[in-house]
């Protein structure tokens, strides 16, 4: 059983449309028809009227993408951070020439908004990034305040919400890019990545000379919802597979499945709660609905091993300083069902116990 919070188990409705015959999306009508009701679906999850794009890669290209459609040699960008996914934006903004400033948070507080505030209130930034739920931590943030200070100073708002969207409320309609991946609360395989584009944004990006194809979101808006043709051959199948997957949360409804999320979120603290271990960050109401972490000082890859070995149950460490330090829970799409969160619980009590 995979309890990794991404990629998540996959619903068999799902895996099953991935065999459906394929139709040839450069020139067959009835796939042009499929794919637009393809994106009124993702527009209603998302809960959003903007323009919303579906590229043939897995999450990390939307948010290169974004970055490299909206930033060019020089310009500032505030990386507002807490994390490692936060951090890593500034990677990003370097190898499109753009100048990244940082701040920074401990991984366990929340995001800095007095020194958001201070900061666009006396430089001129063109963008500012920020990741919505950091998942090799289990921050969730709170985005709000933060991106209404962007709003008012005229800063293009970048957000990675890649493991939070479709299990939790996302602020969307205050957000100038939203990024999100199949293989997380969709519970889709890897392979696409989901972006939502504001009017300001679509007219930040076409003000800048655009070098590169793949990672050109404009011409989207040129070739897409222009001419109504794809500037590559899309993935077929992939696509098939994310509709039932908006089709299964779209029929649960959205407000149950934020509650059902919460509930397993929930679920899953007071079974760590009850074994005497710690959640990463210390206050727990920054925790994600989506994944929970626990600290494992030097054992979270002993006992990950054990899990599967033992239980046959695969669930996650983190990443860099915190890869043998915590273990994670994903209890996200798929995954955040009682039976499943119980089991997992239940493994992990034992293969504690025995050690």
């Amino acid at each position: 059983m995979l309890m990794t919070p991404g990629p998540t188990e996959i619903p068999e409705s799902v895996r099953k449309t991935m065999a459906k015959e394929i139709m040839n999306p450069d020139i067959d009508e009835d796939f042009f028809e499929f794919y637009h009701g393809l994106e009124k679906k993702v527009k209603e999850v998302y809960r959003t009227d903007k323009d919303i794009l579906i590229l043939g890669g897995e999450g990390i290209l939307g948010l290169e993408a974004a970055v490299a459609s909206s930033i060019e040699k020089g310009d500032e960008v505030l990386c507002i951070s807490n994390g490692i996914y936060g951090d890593g934006f500034a990677d990003f903004i370097k190898m499109y020439g753009g100048e990244p400033v940082m701040v920074k948070s401990s991984y366990d507080e929340p995001l800095k908004v007095e020194e958001v505030e201070s900061k666009v209130d006396v430089e001129d930034f063109k963008a500012a990034t920020m990741v919505h739920c950091e998942t090799p931590t289990g921050v969730l943030n709170e985005l709000g305040e933060i991106l209404g200070v962007l709003k008012d100073h005229g800063v293009l708002s970048i957000v990675d919400a890649v493991s939070s969207l479709g299990g939790t409320v996302v602020p969307v309609d205050k957000i100038d890019i939203c990024i999100g991946g199949s293989q997380k609360c969709f519970s889709s395989p890897p392979g696409l990545t989901t972006i939502s584009v504001s009017e300001y944004a679509w007219e930040v990006m076409e003000d800048k000379e655009q070098n590169s194809y793949y990672t050109n979101l404009p011409i989207w808006k040129d070739m897409w919802f222009g001419d109504e043709y794809f500037p590559y051959t899309h993935l077929v199948s992939n696509l098939y597979a994310l509709d039932e997957s908006m089709n299964i949360i779209l029929d649960e409804g959205l407000e149950k499945v934020f509650d059902r999320h919460e509930r397993m979120a929930e679920l899953c603290r007071e079974r760590v709660n009850e074994m005497g271990l710690e959640i990463y960050p210390s206050d727990e109401s920054l925790s994600s609905p989506t994944v929970t972490a626990i600290k494992m000082d030097g054992k979270a890859l002993k006992i990950q091993k054990k899990m599967k070995e033992e239980h046959d149950i695969l669930v996650a460490t983190s990443l860099g300083d915190f890869e043998d330090k915590i273990l994670r829970i994903g209890h996200m799409g798929h995954n955040a069902y009682e039976e499943k969160v119980v089991r997992t619980m239940d493994a992990l009590g034992d293969v504690l116990e025995r050690m």
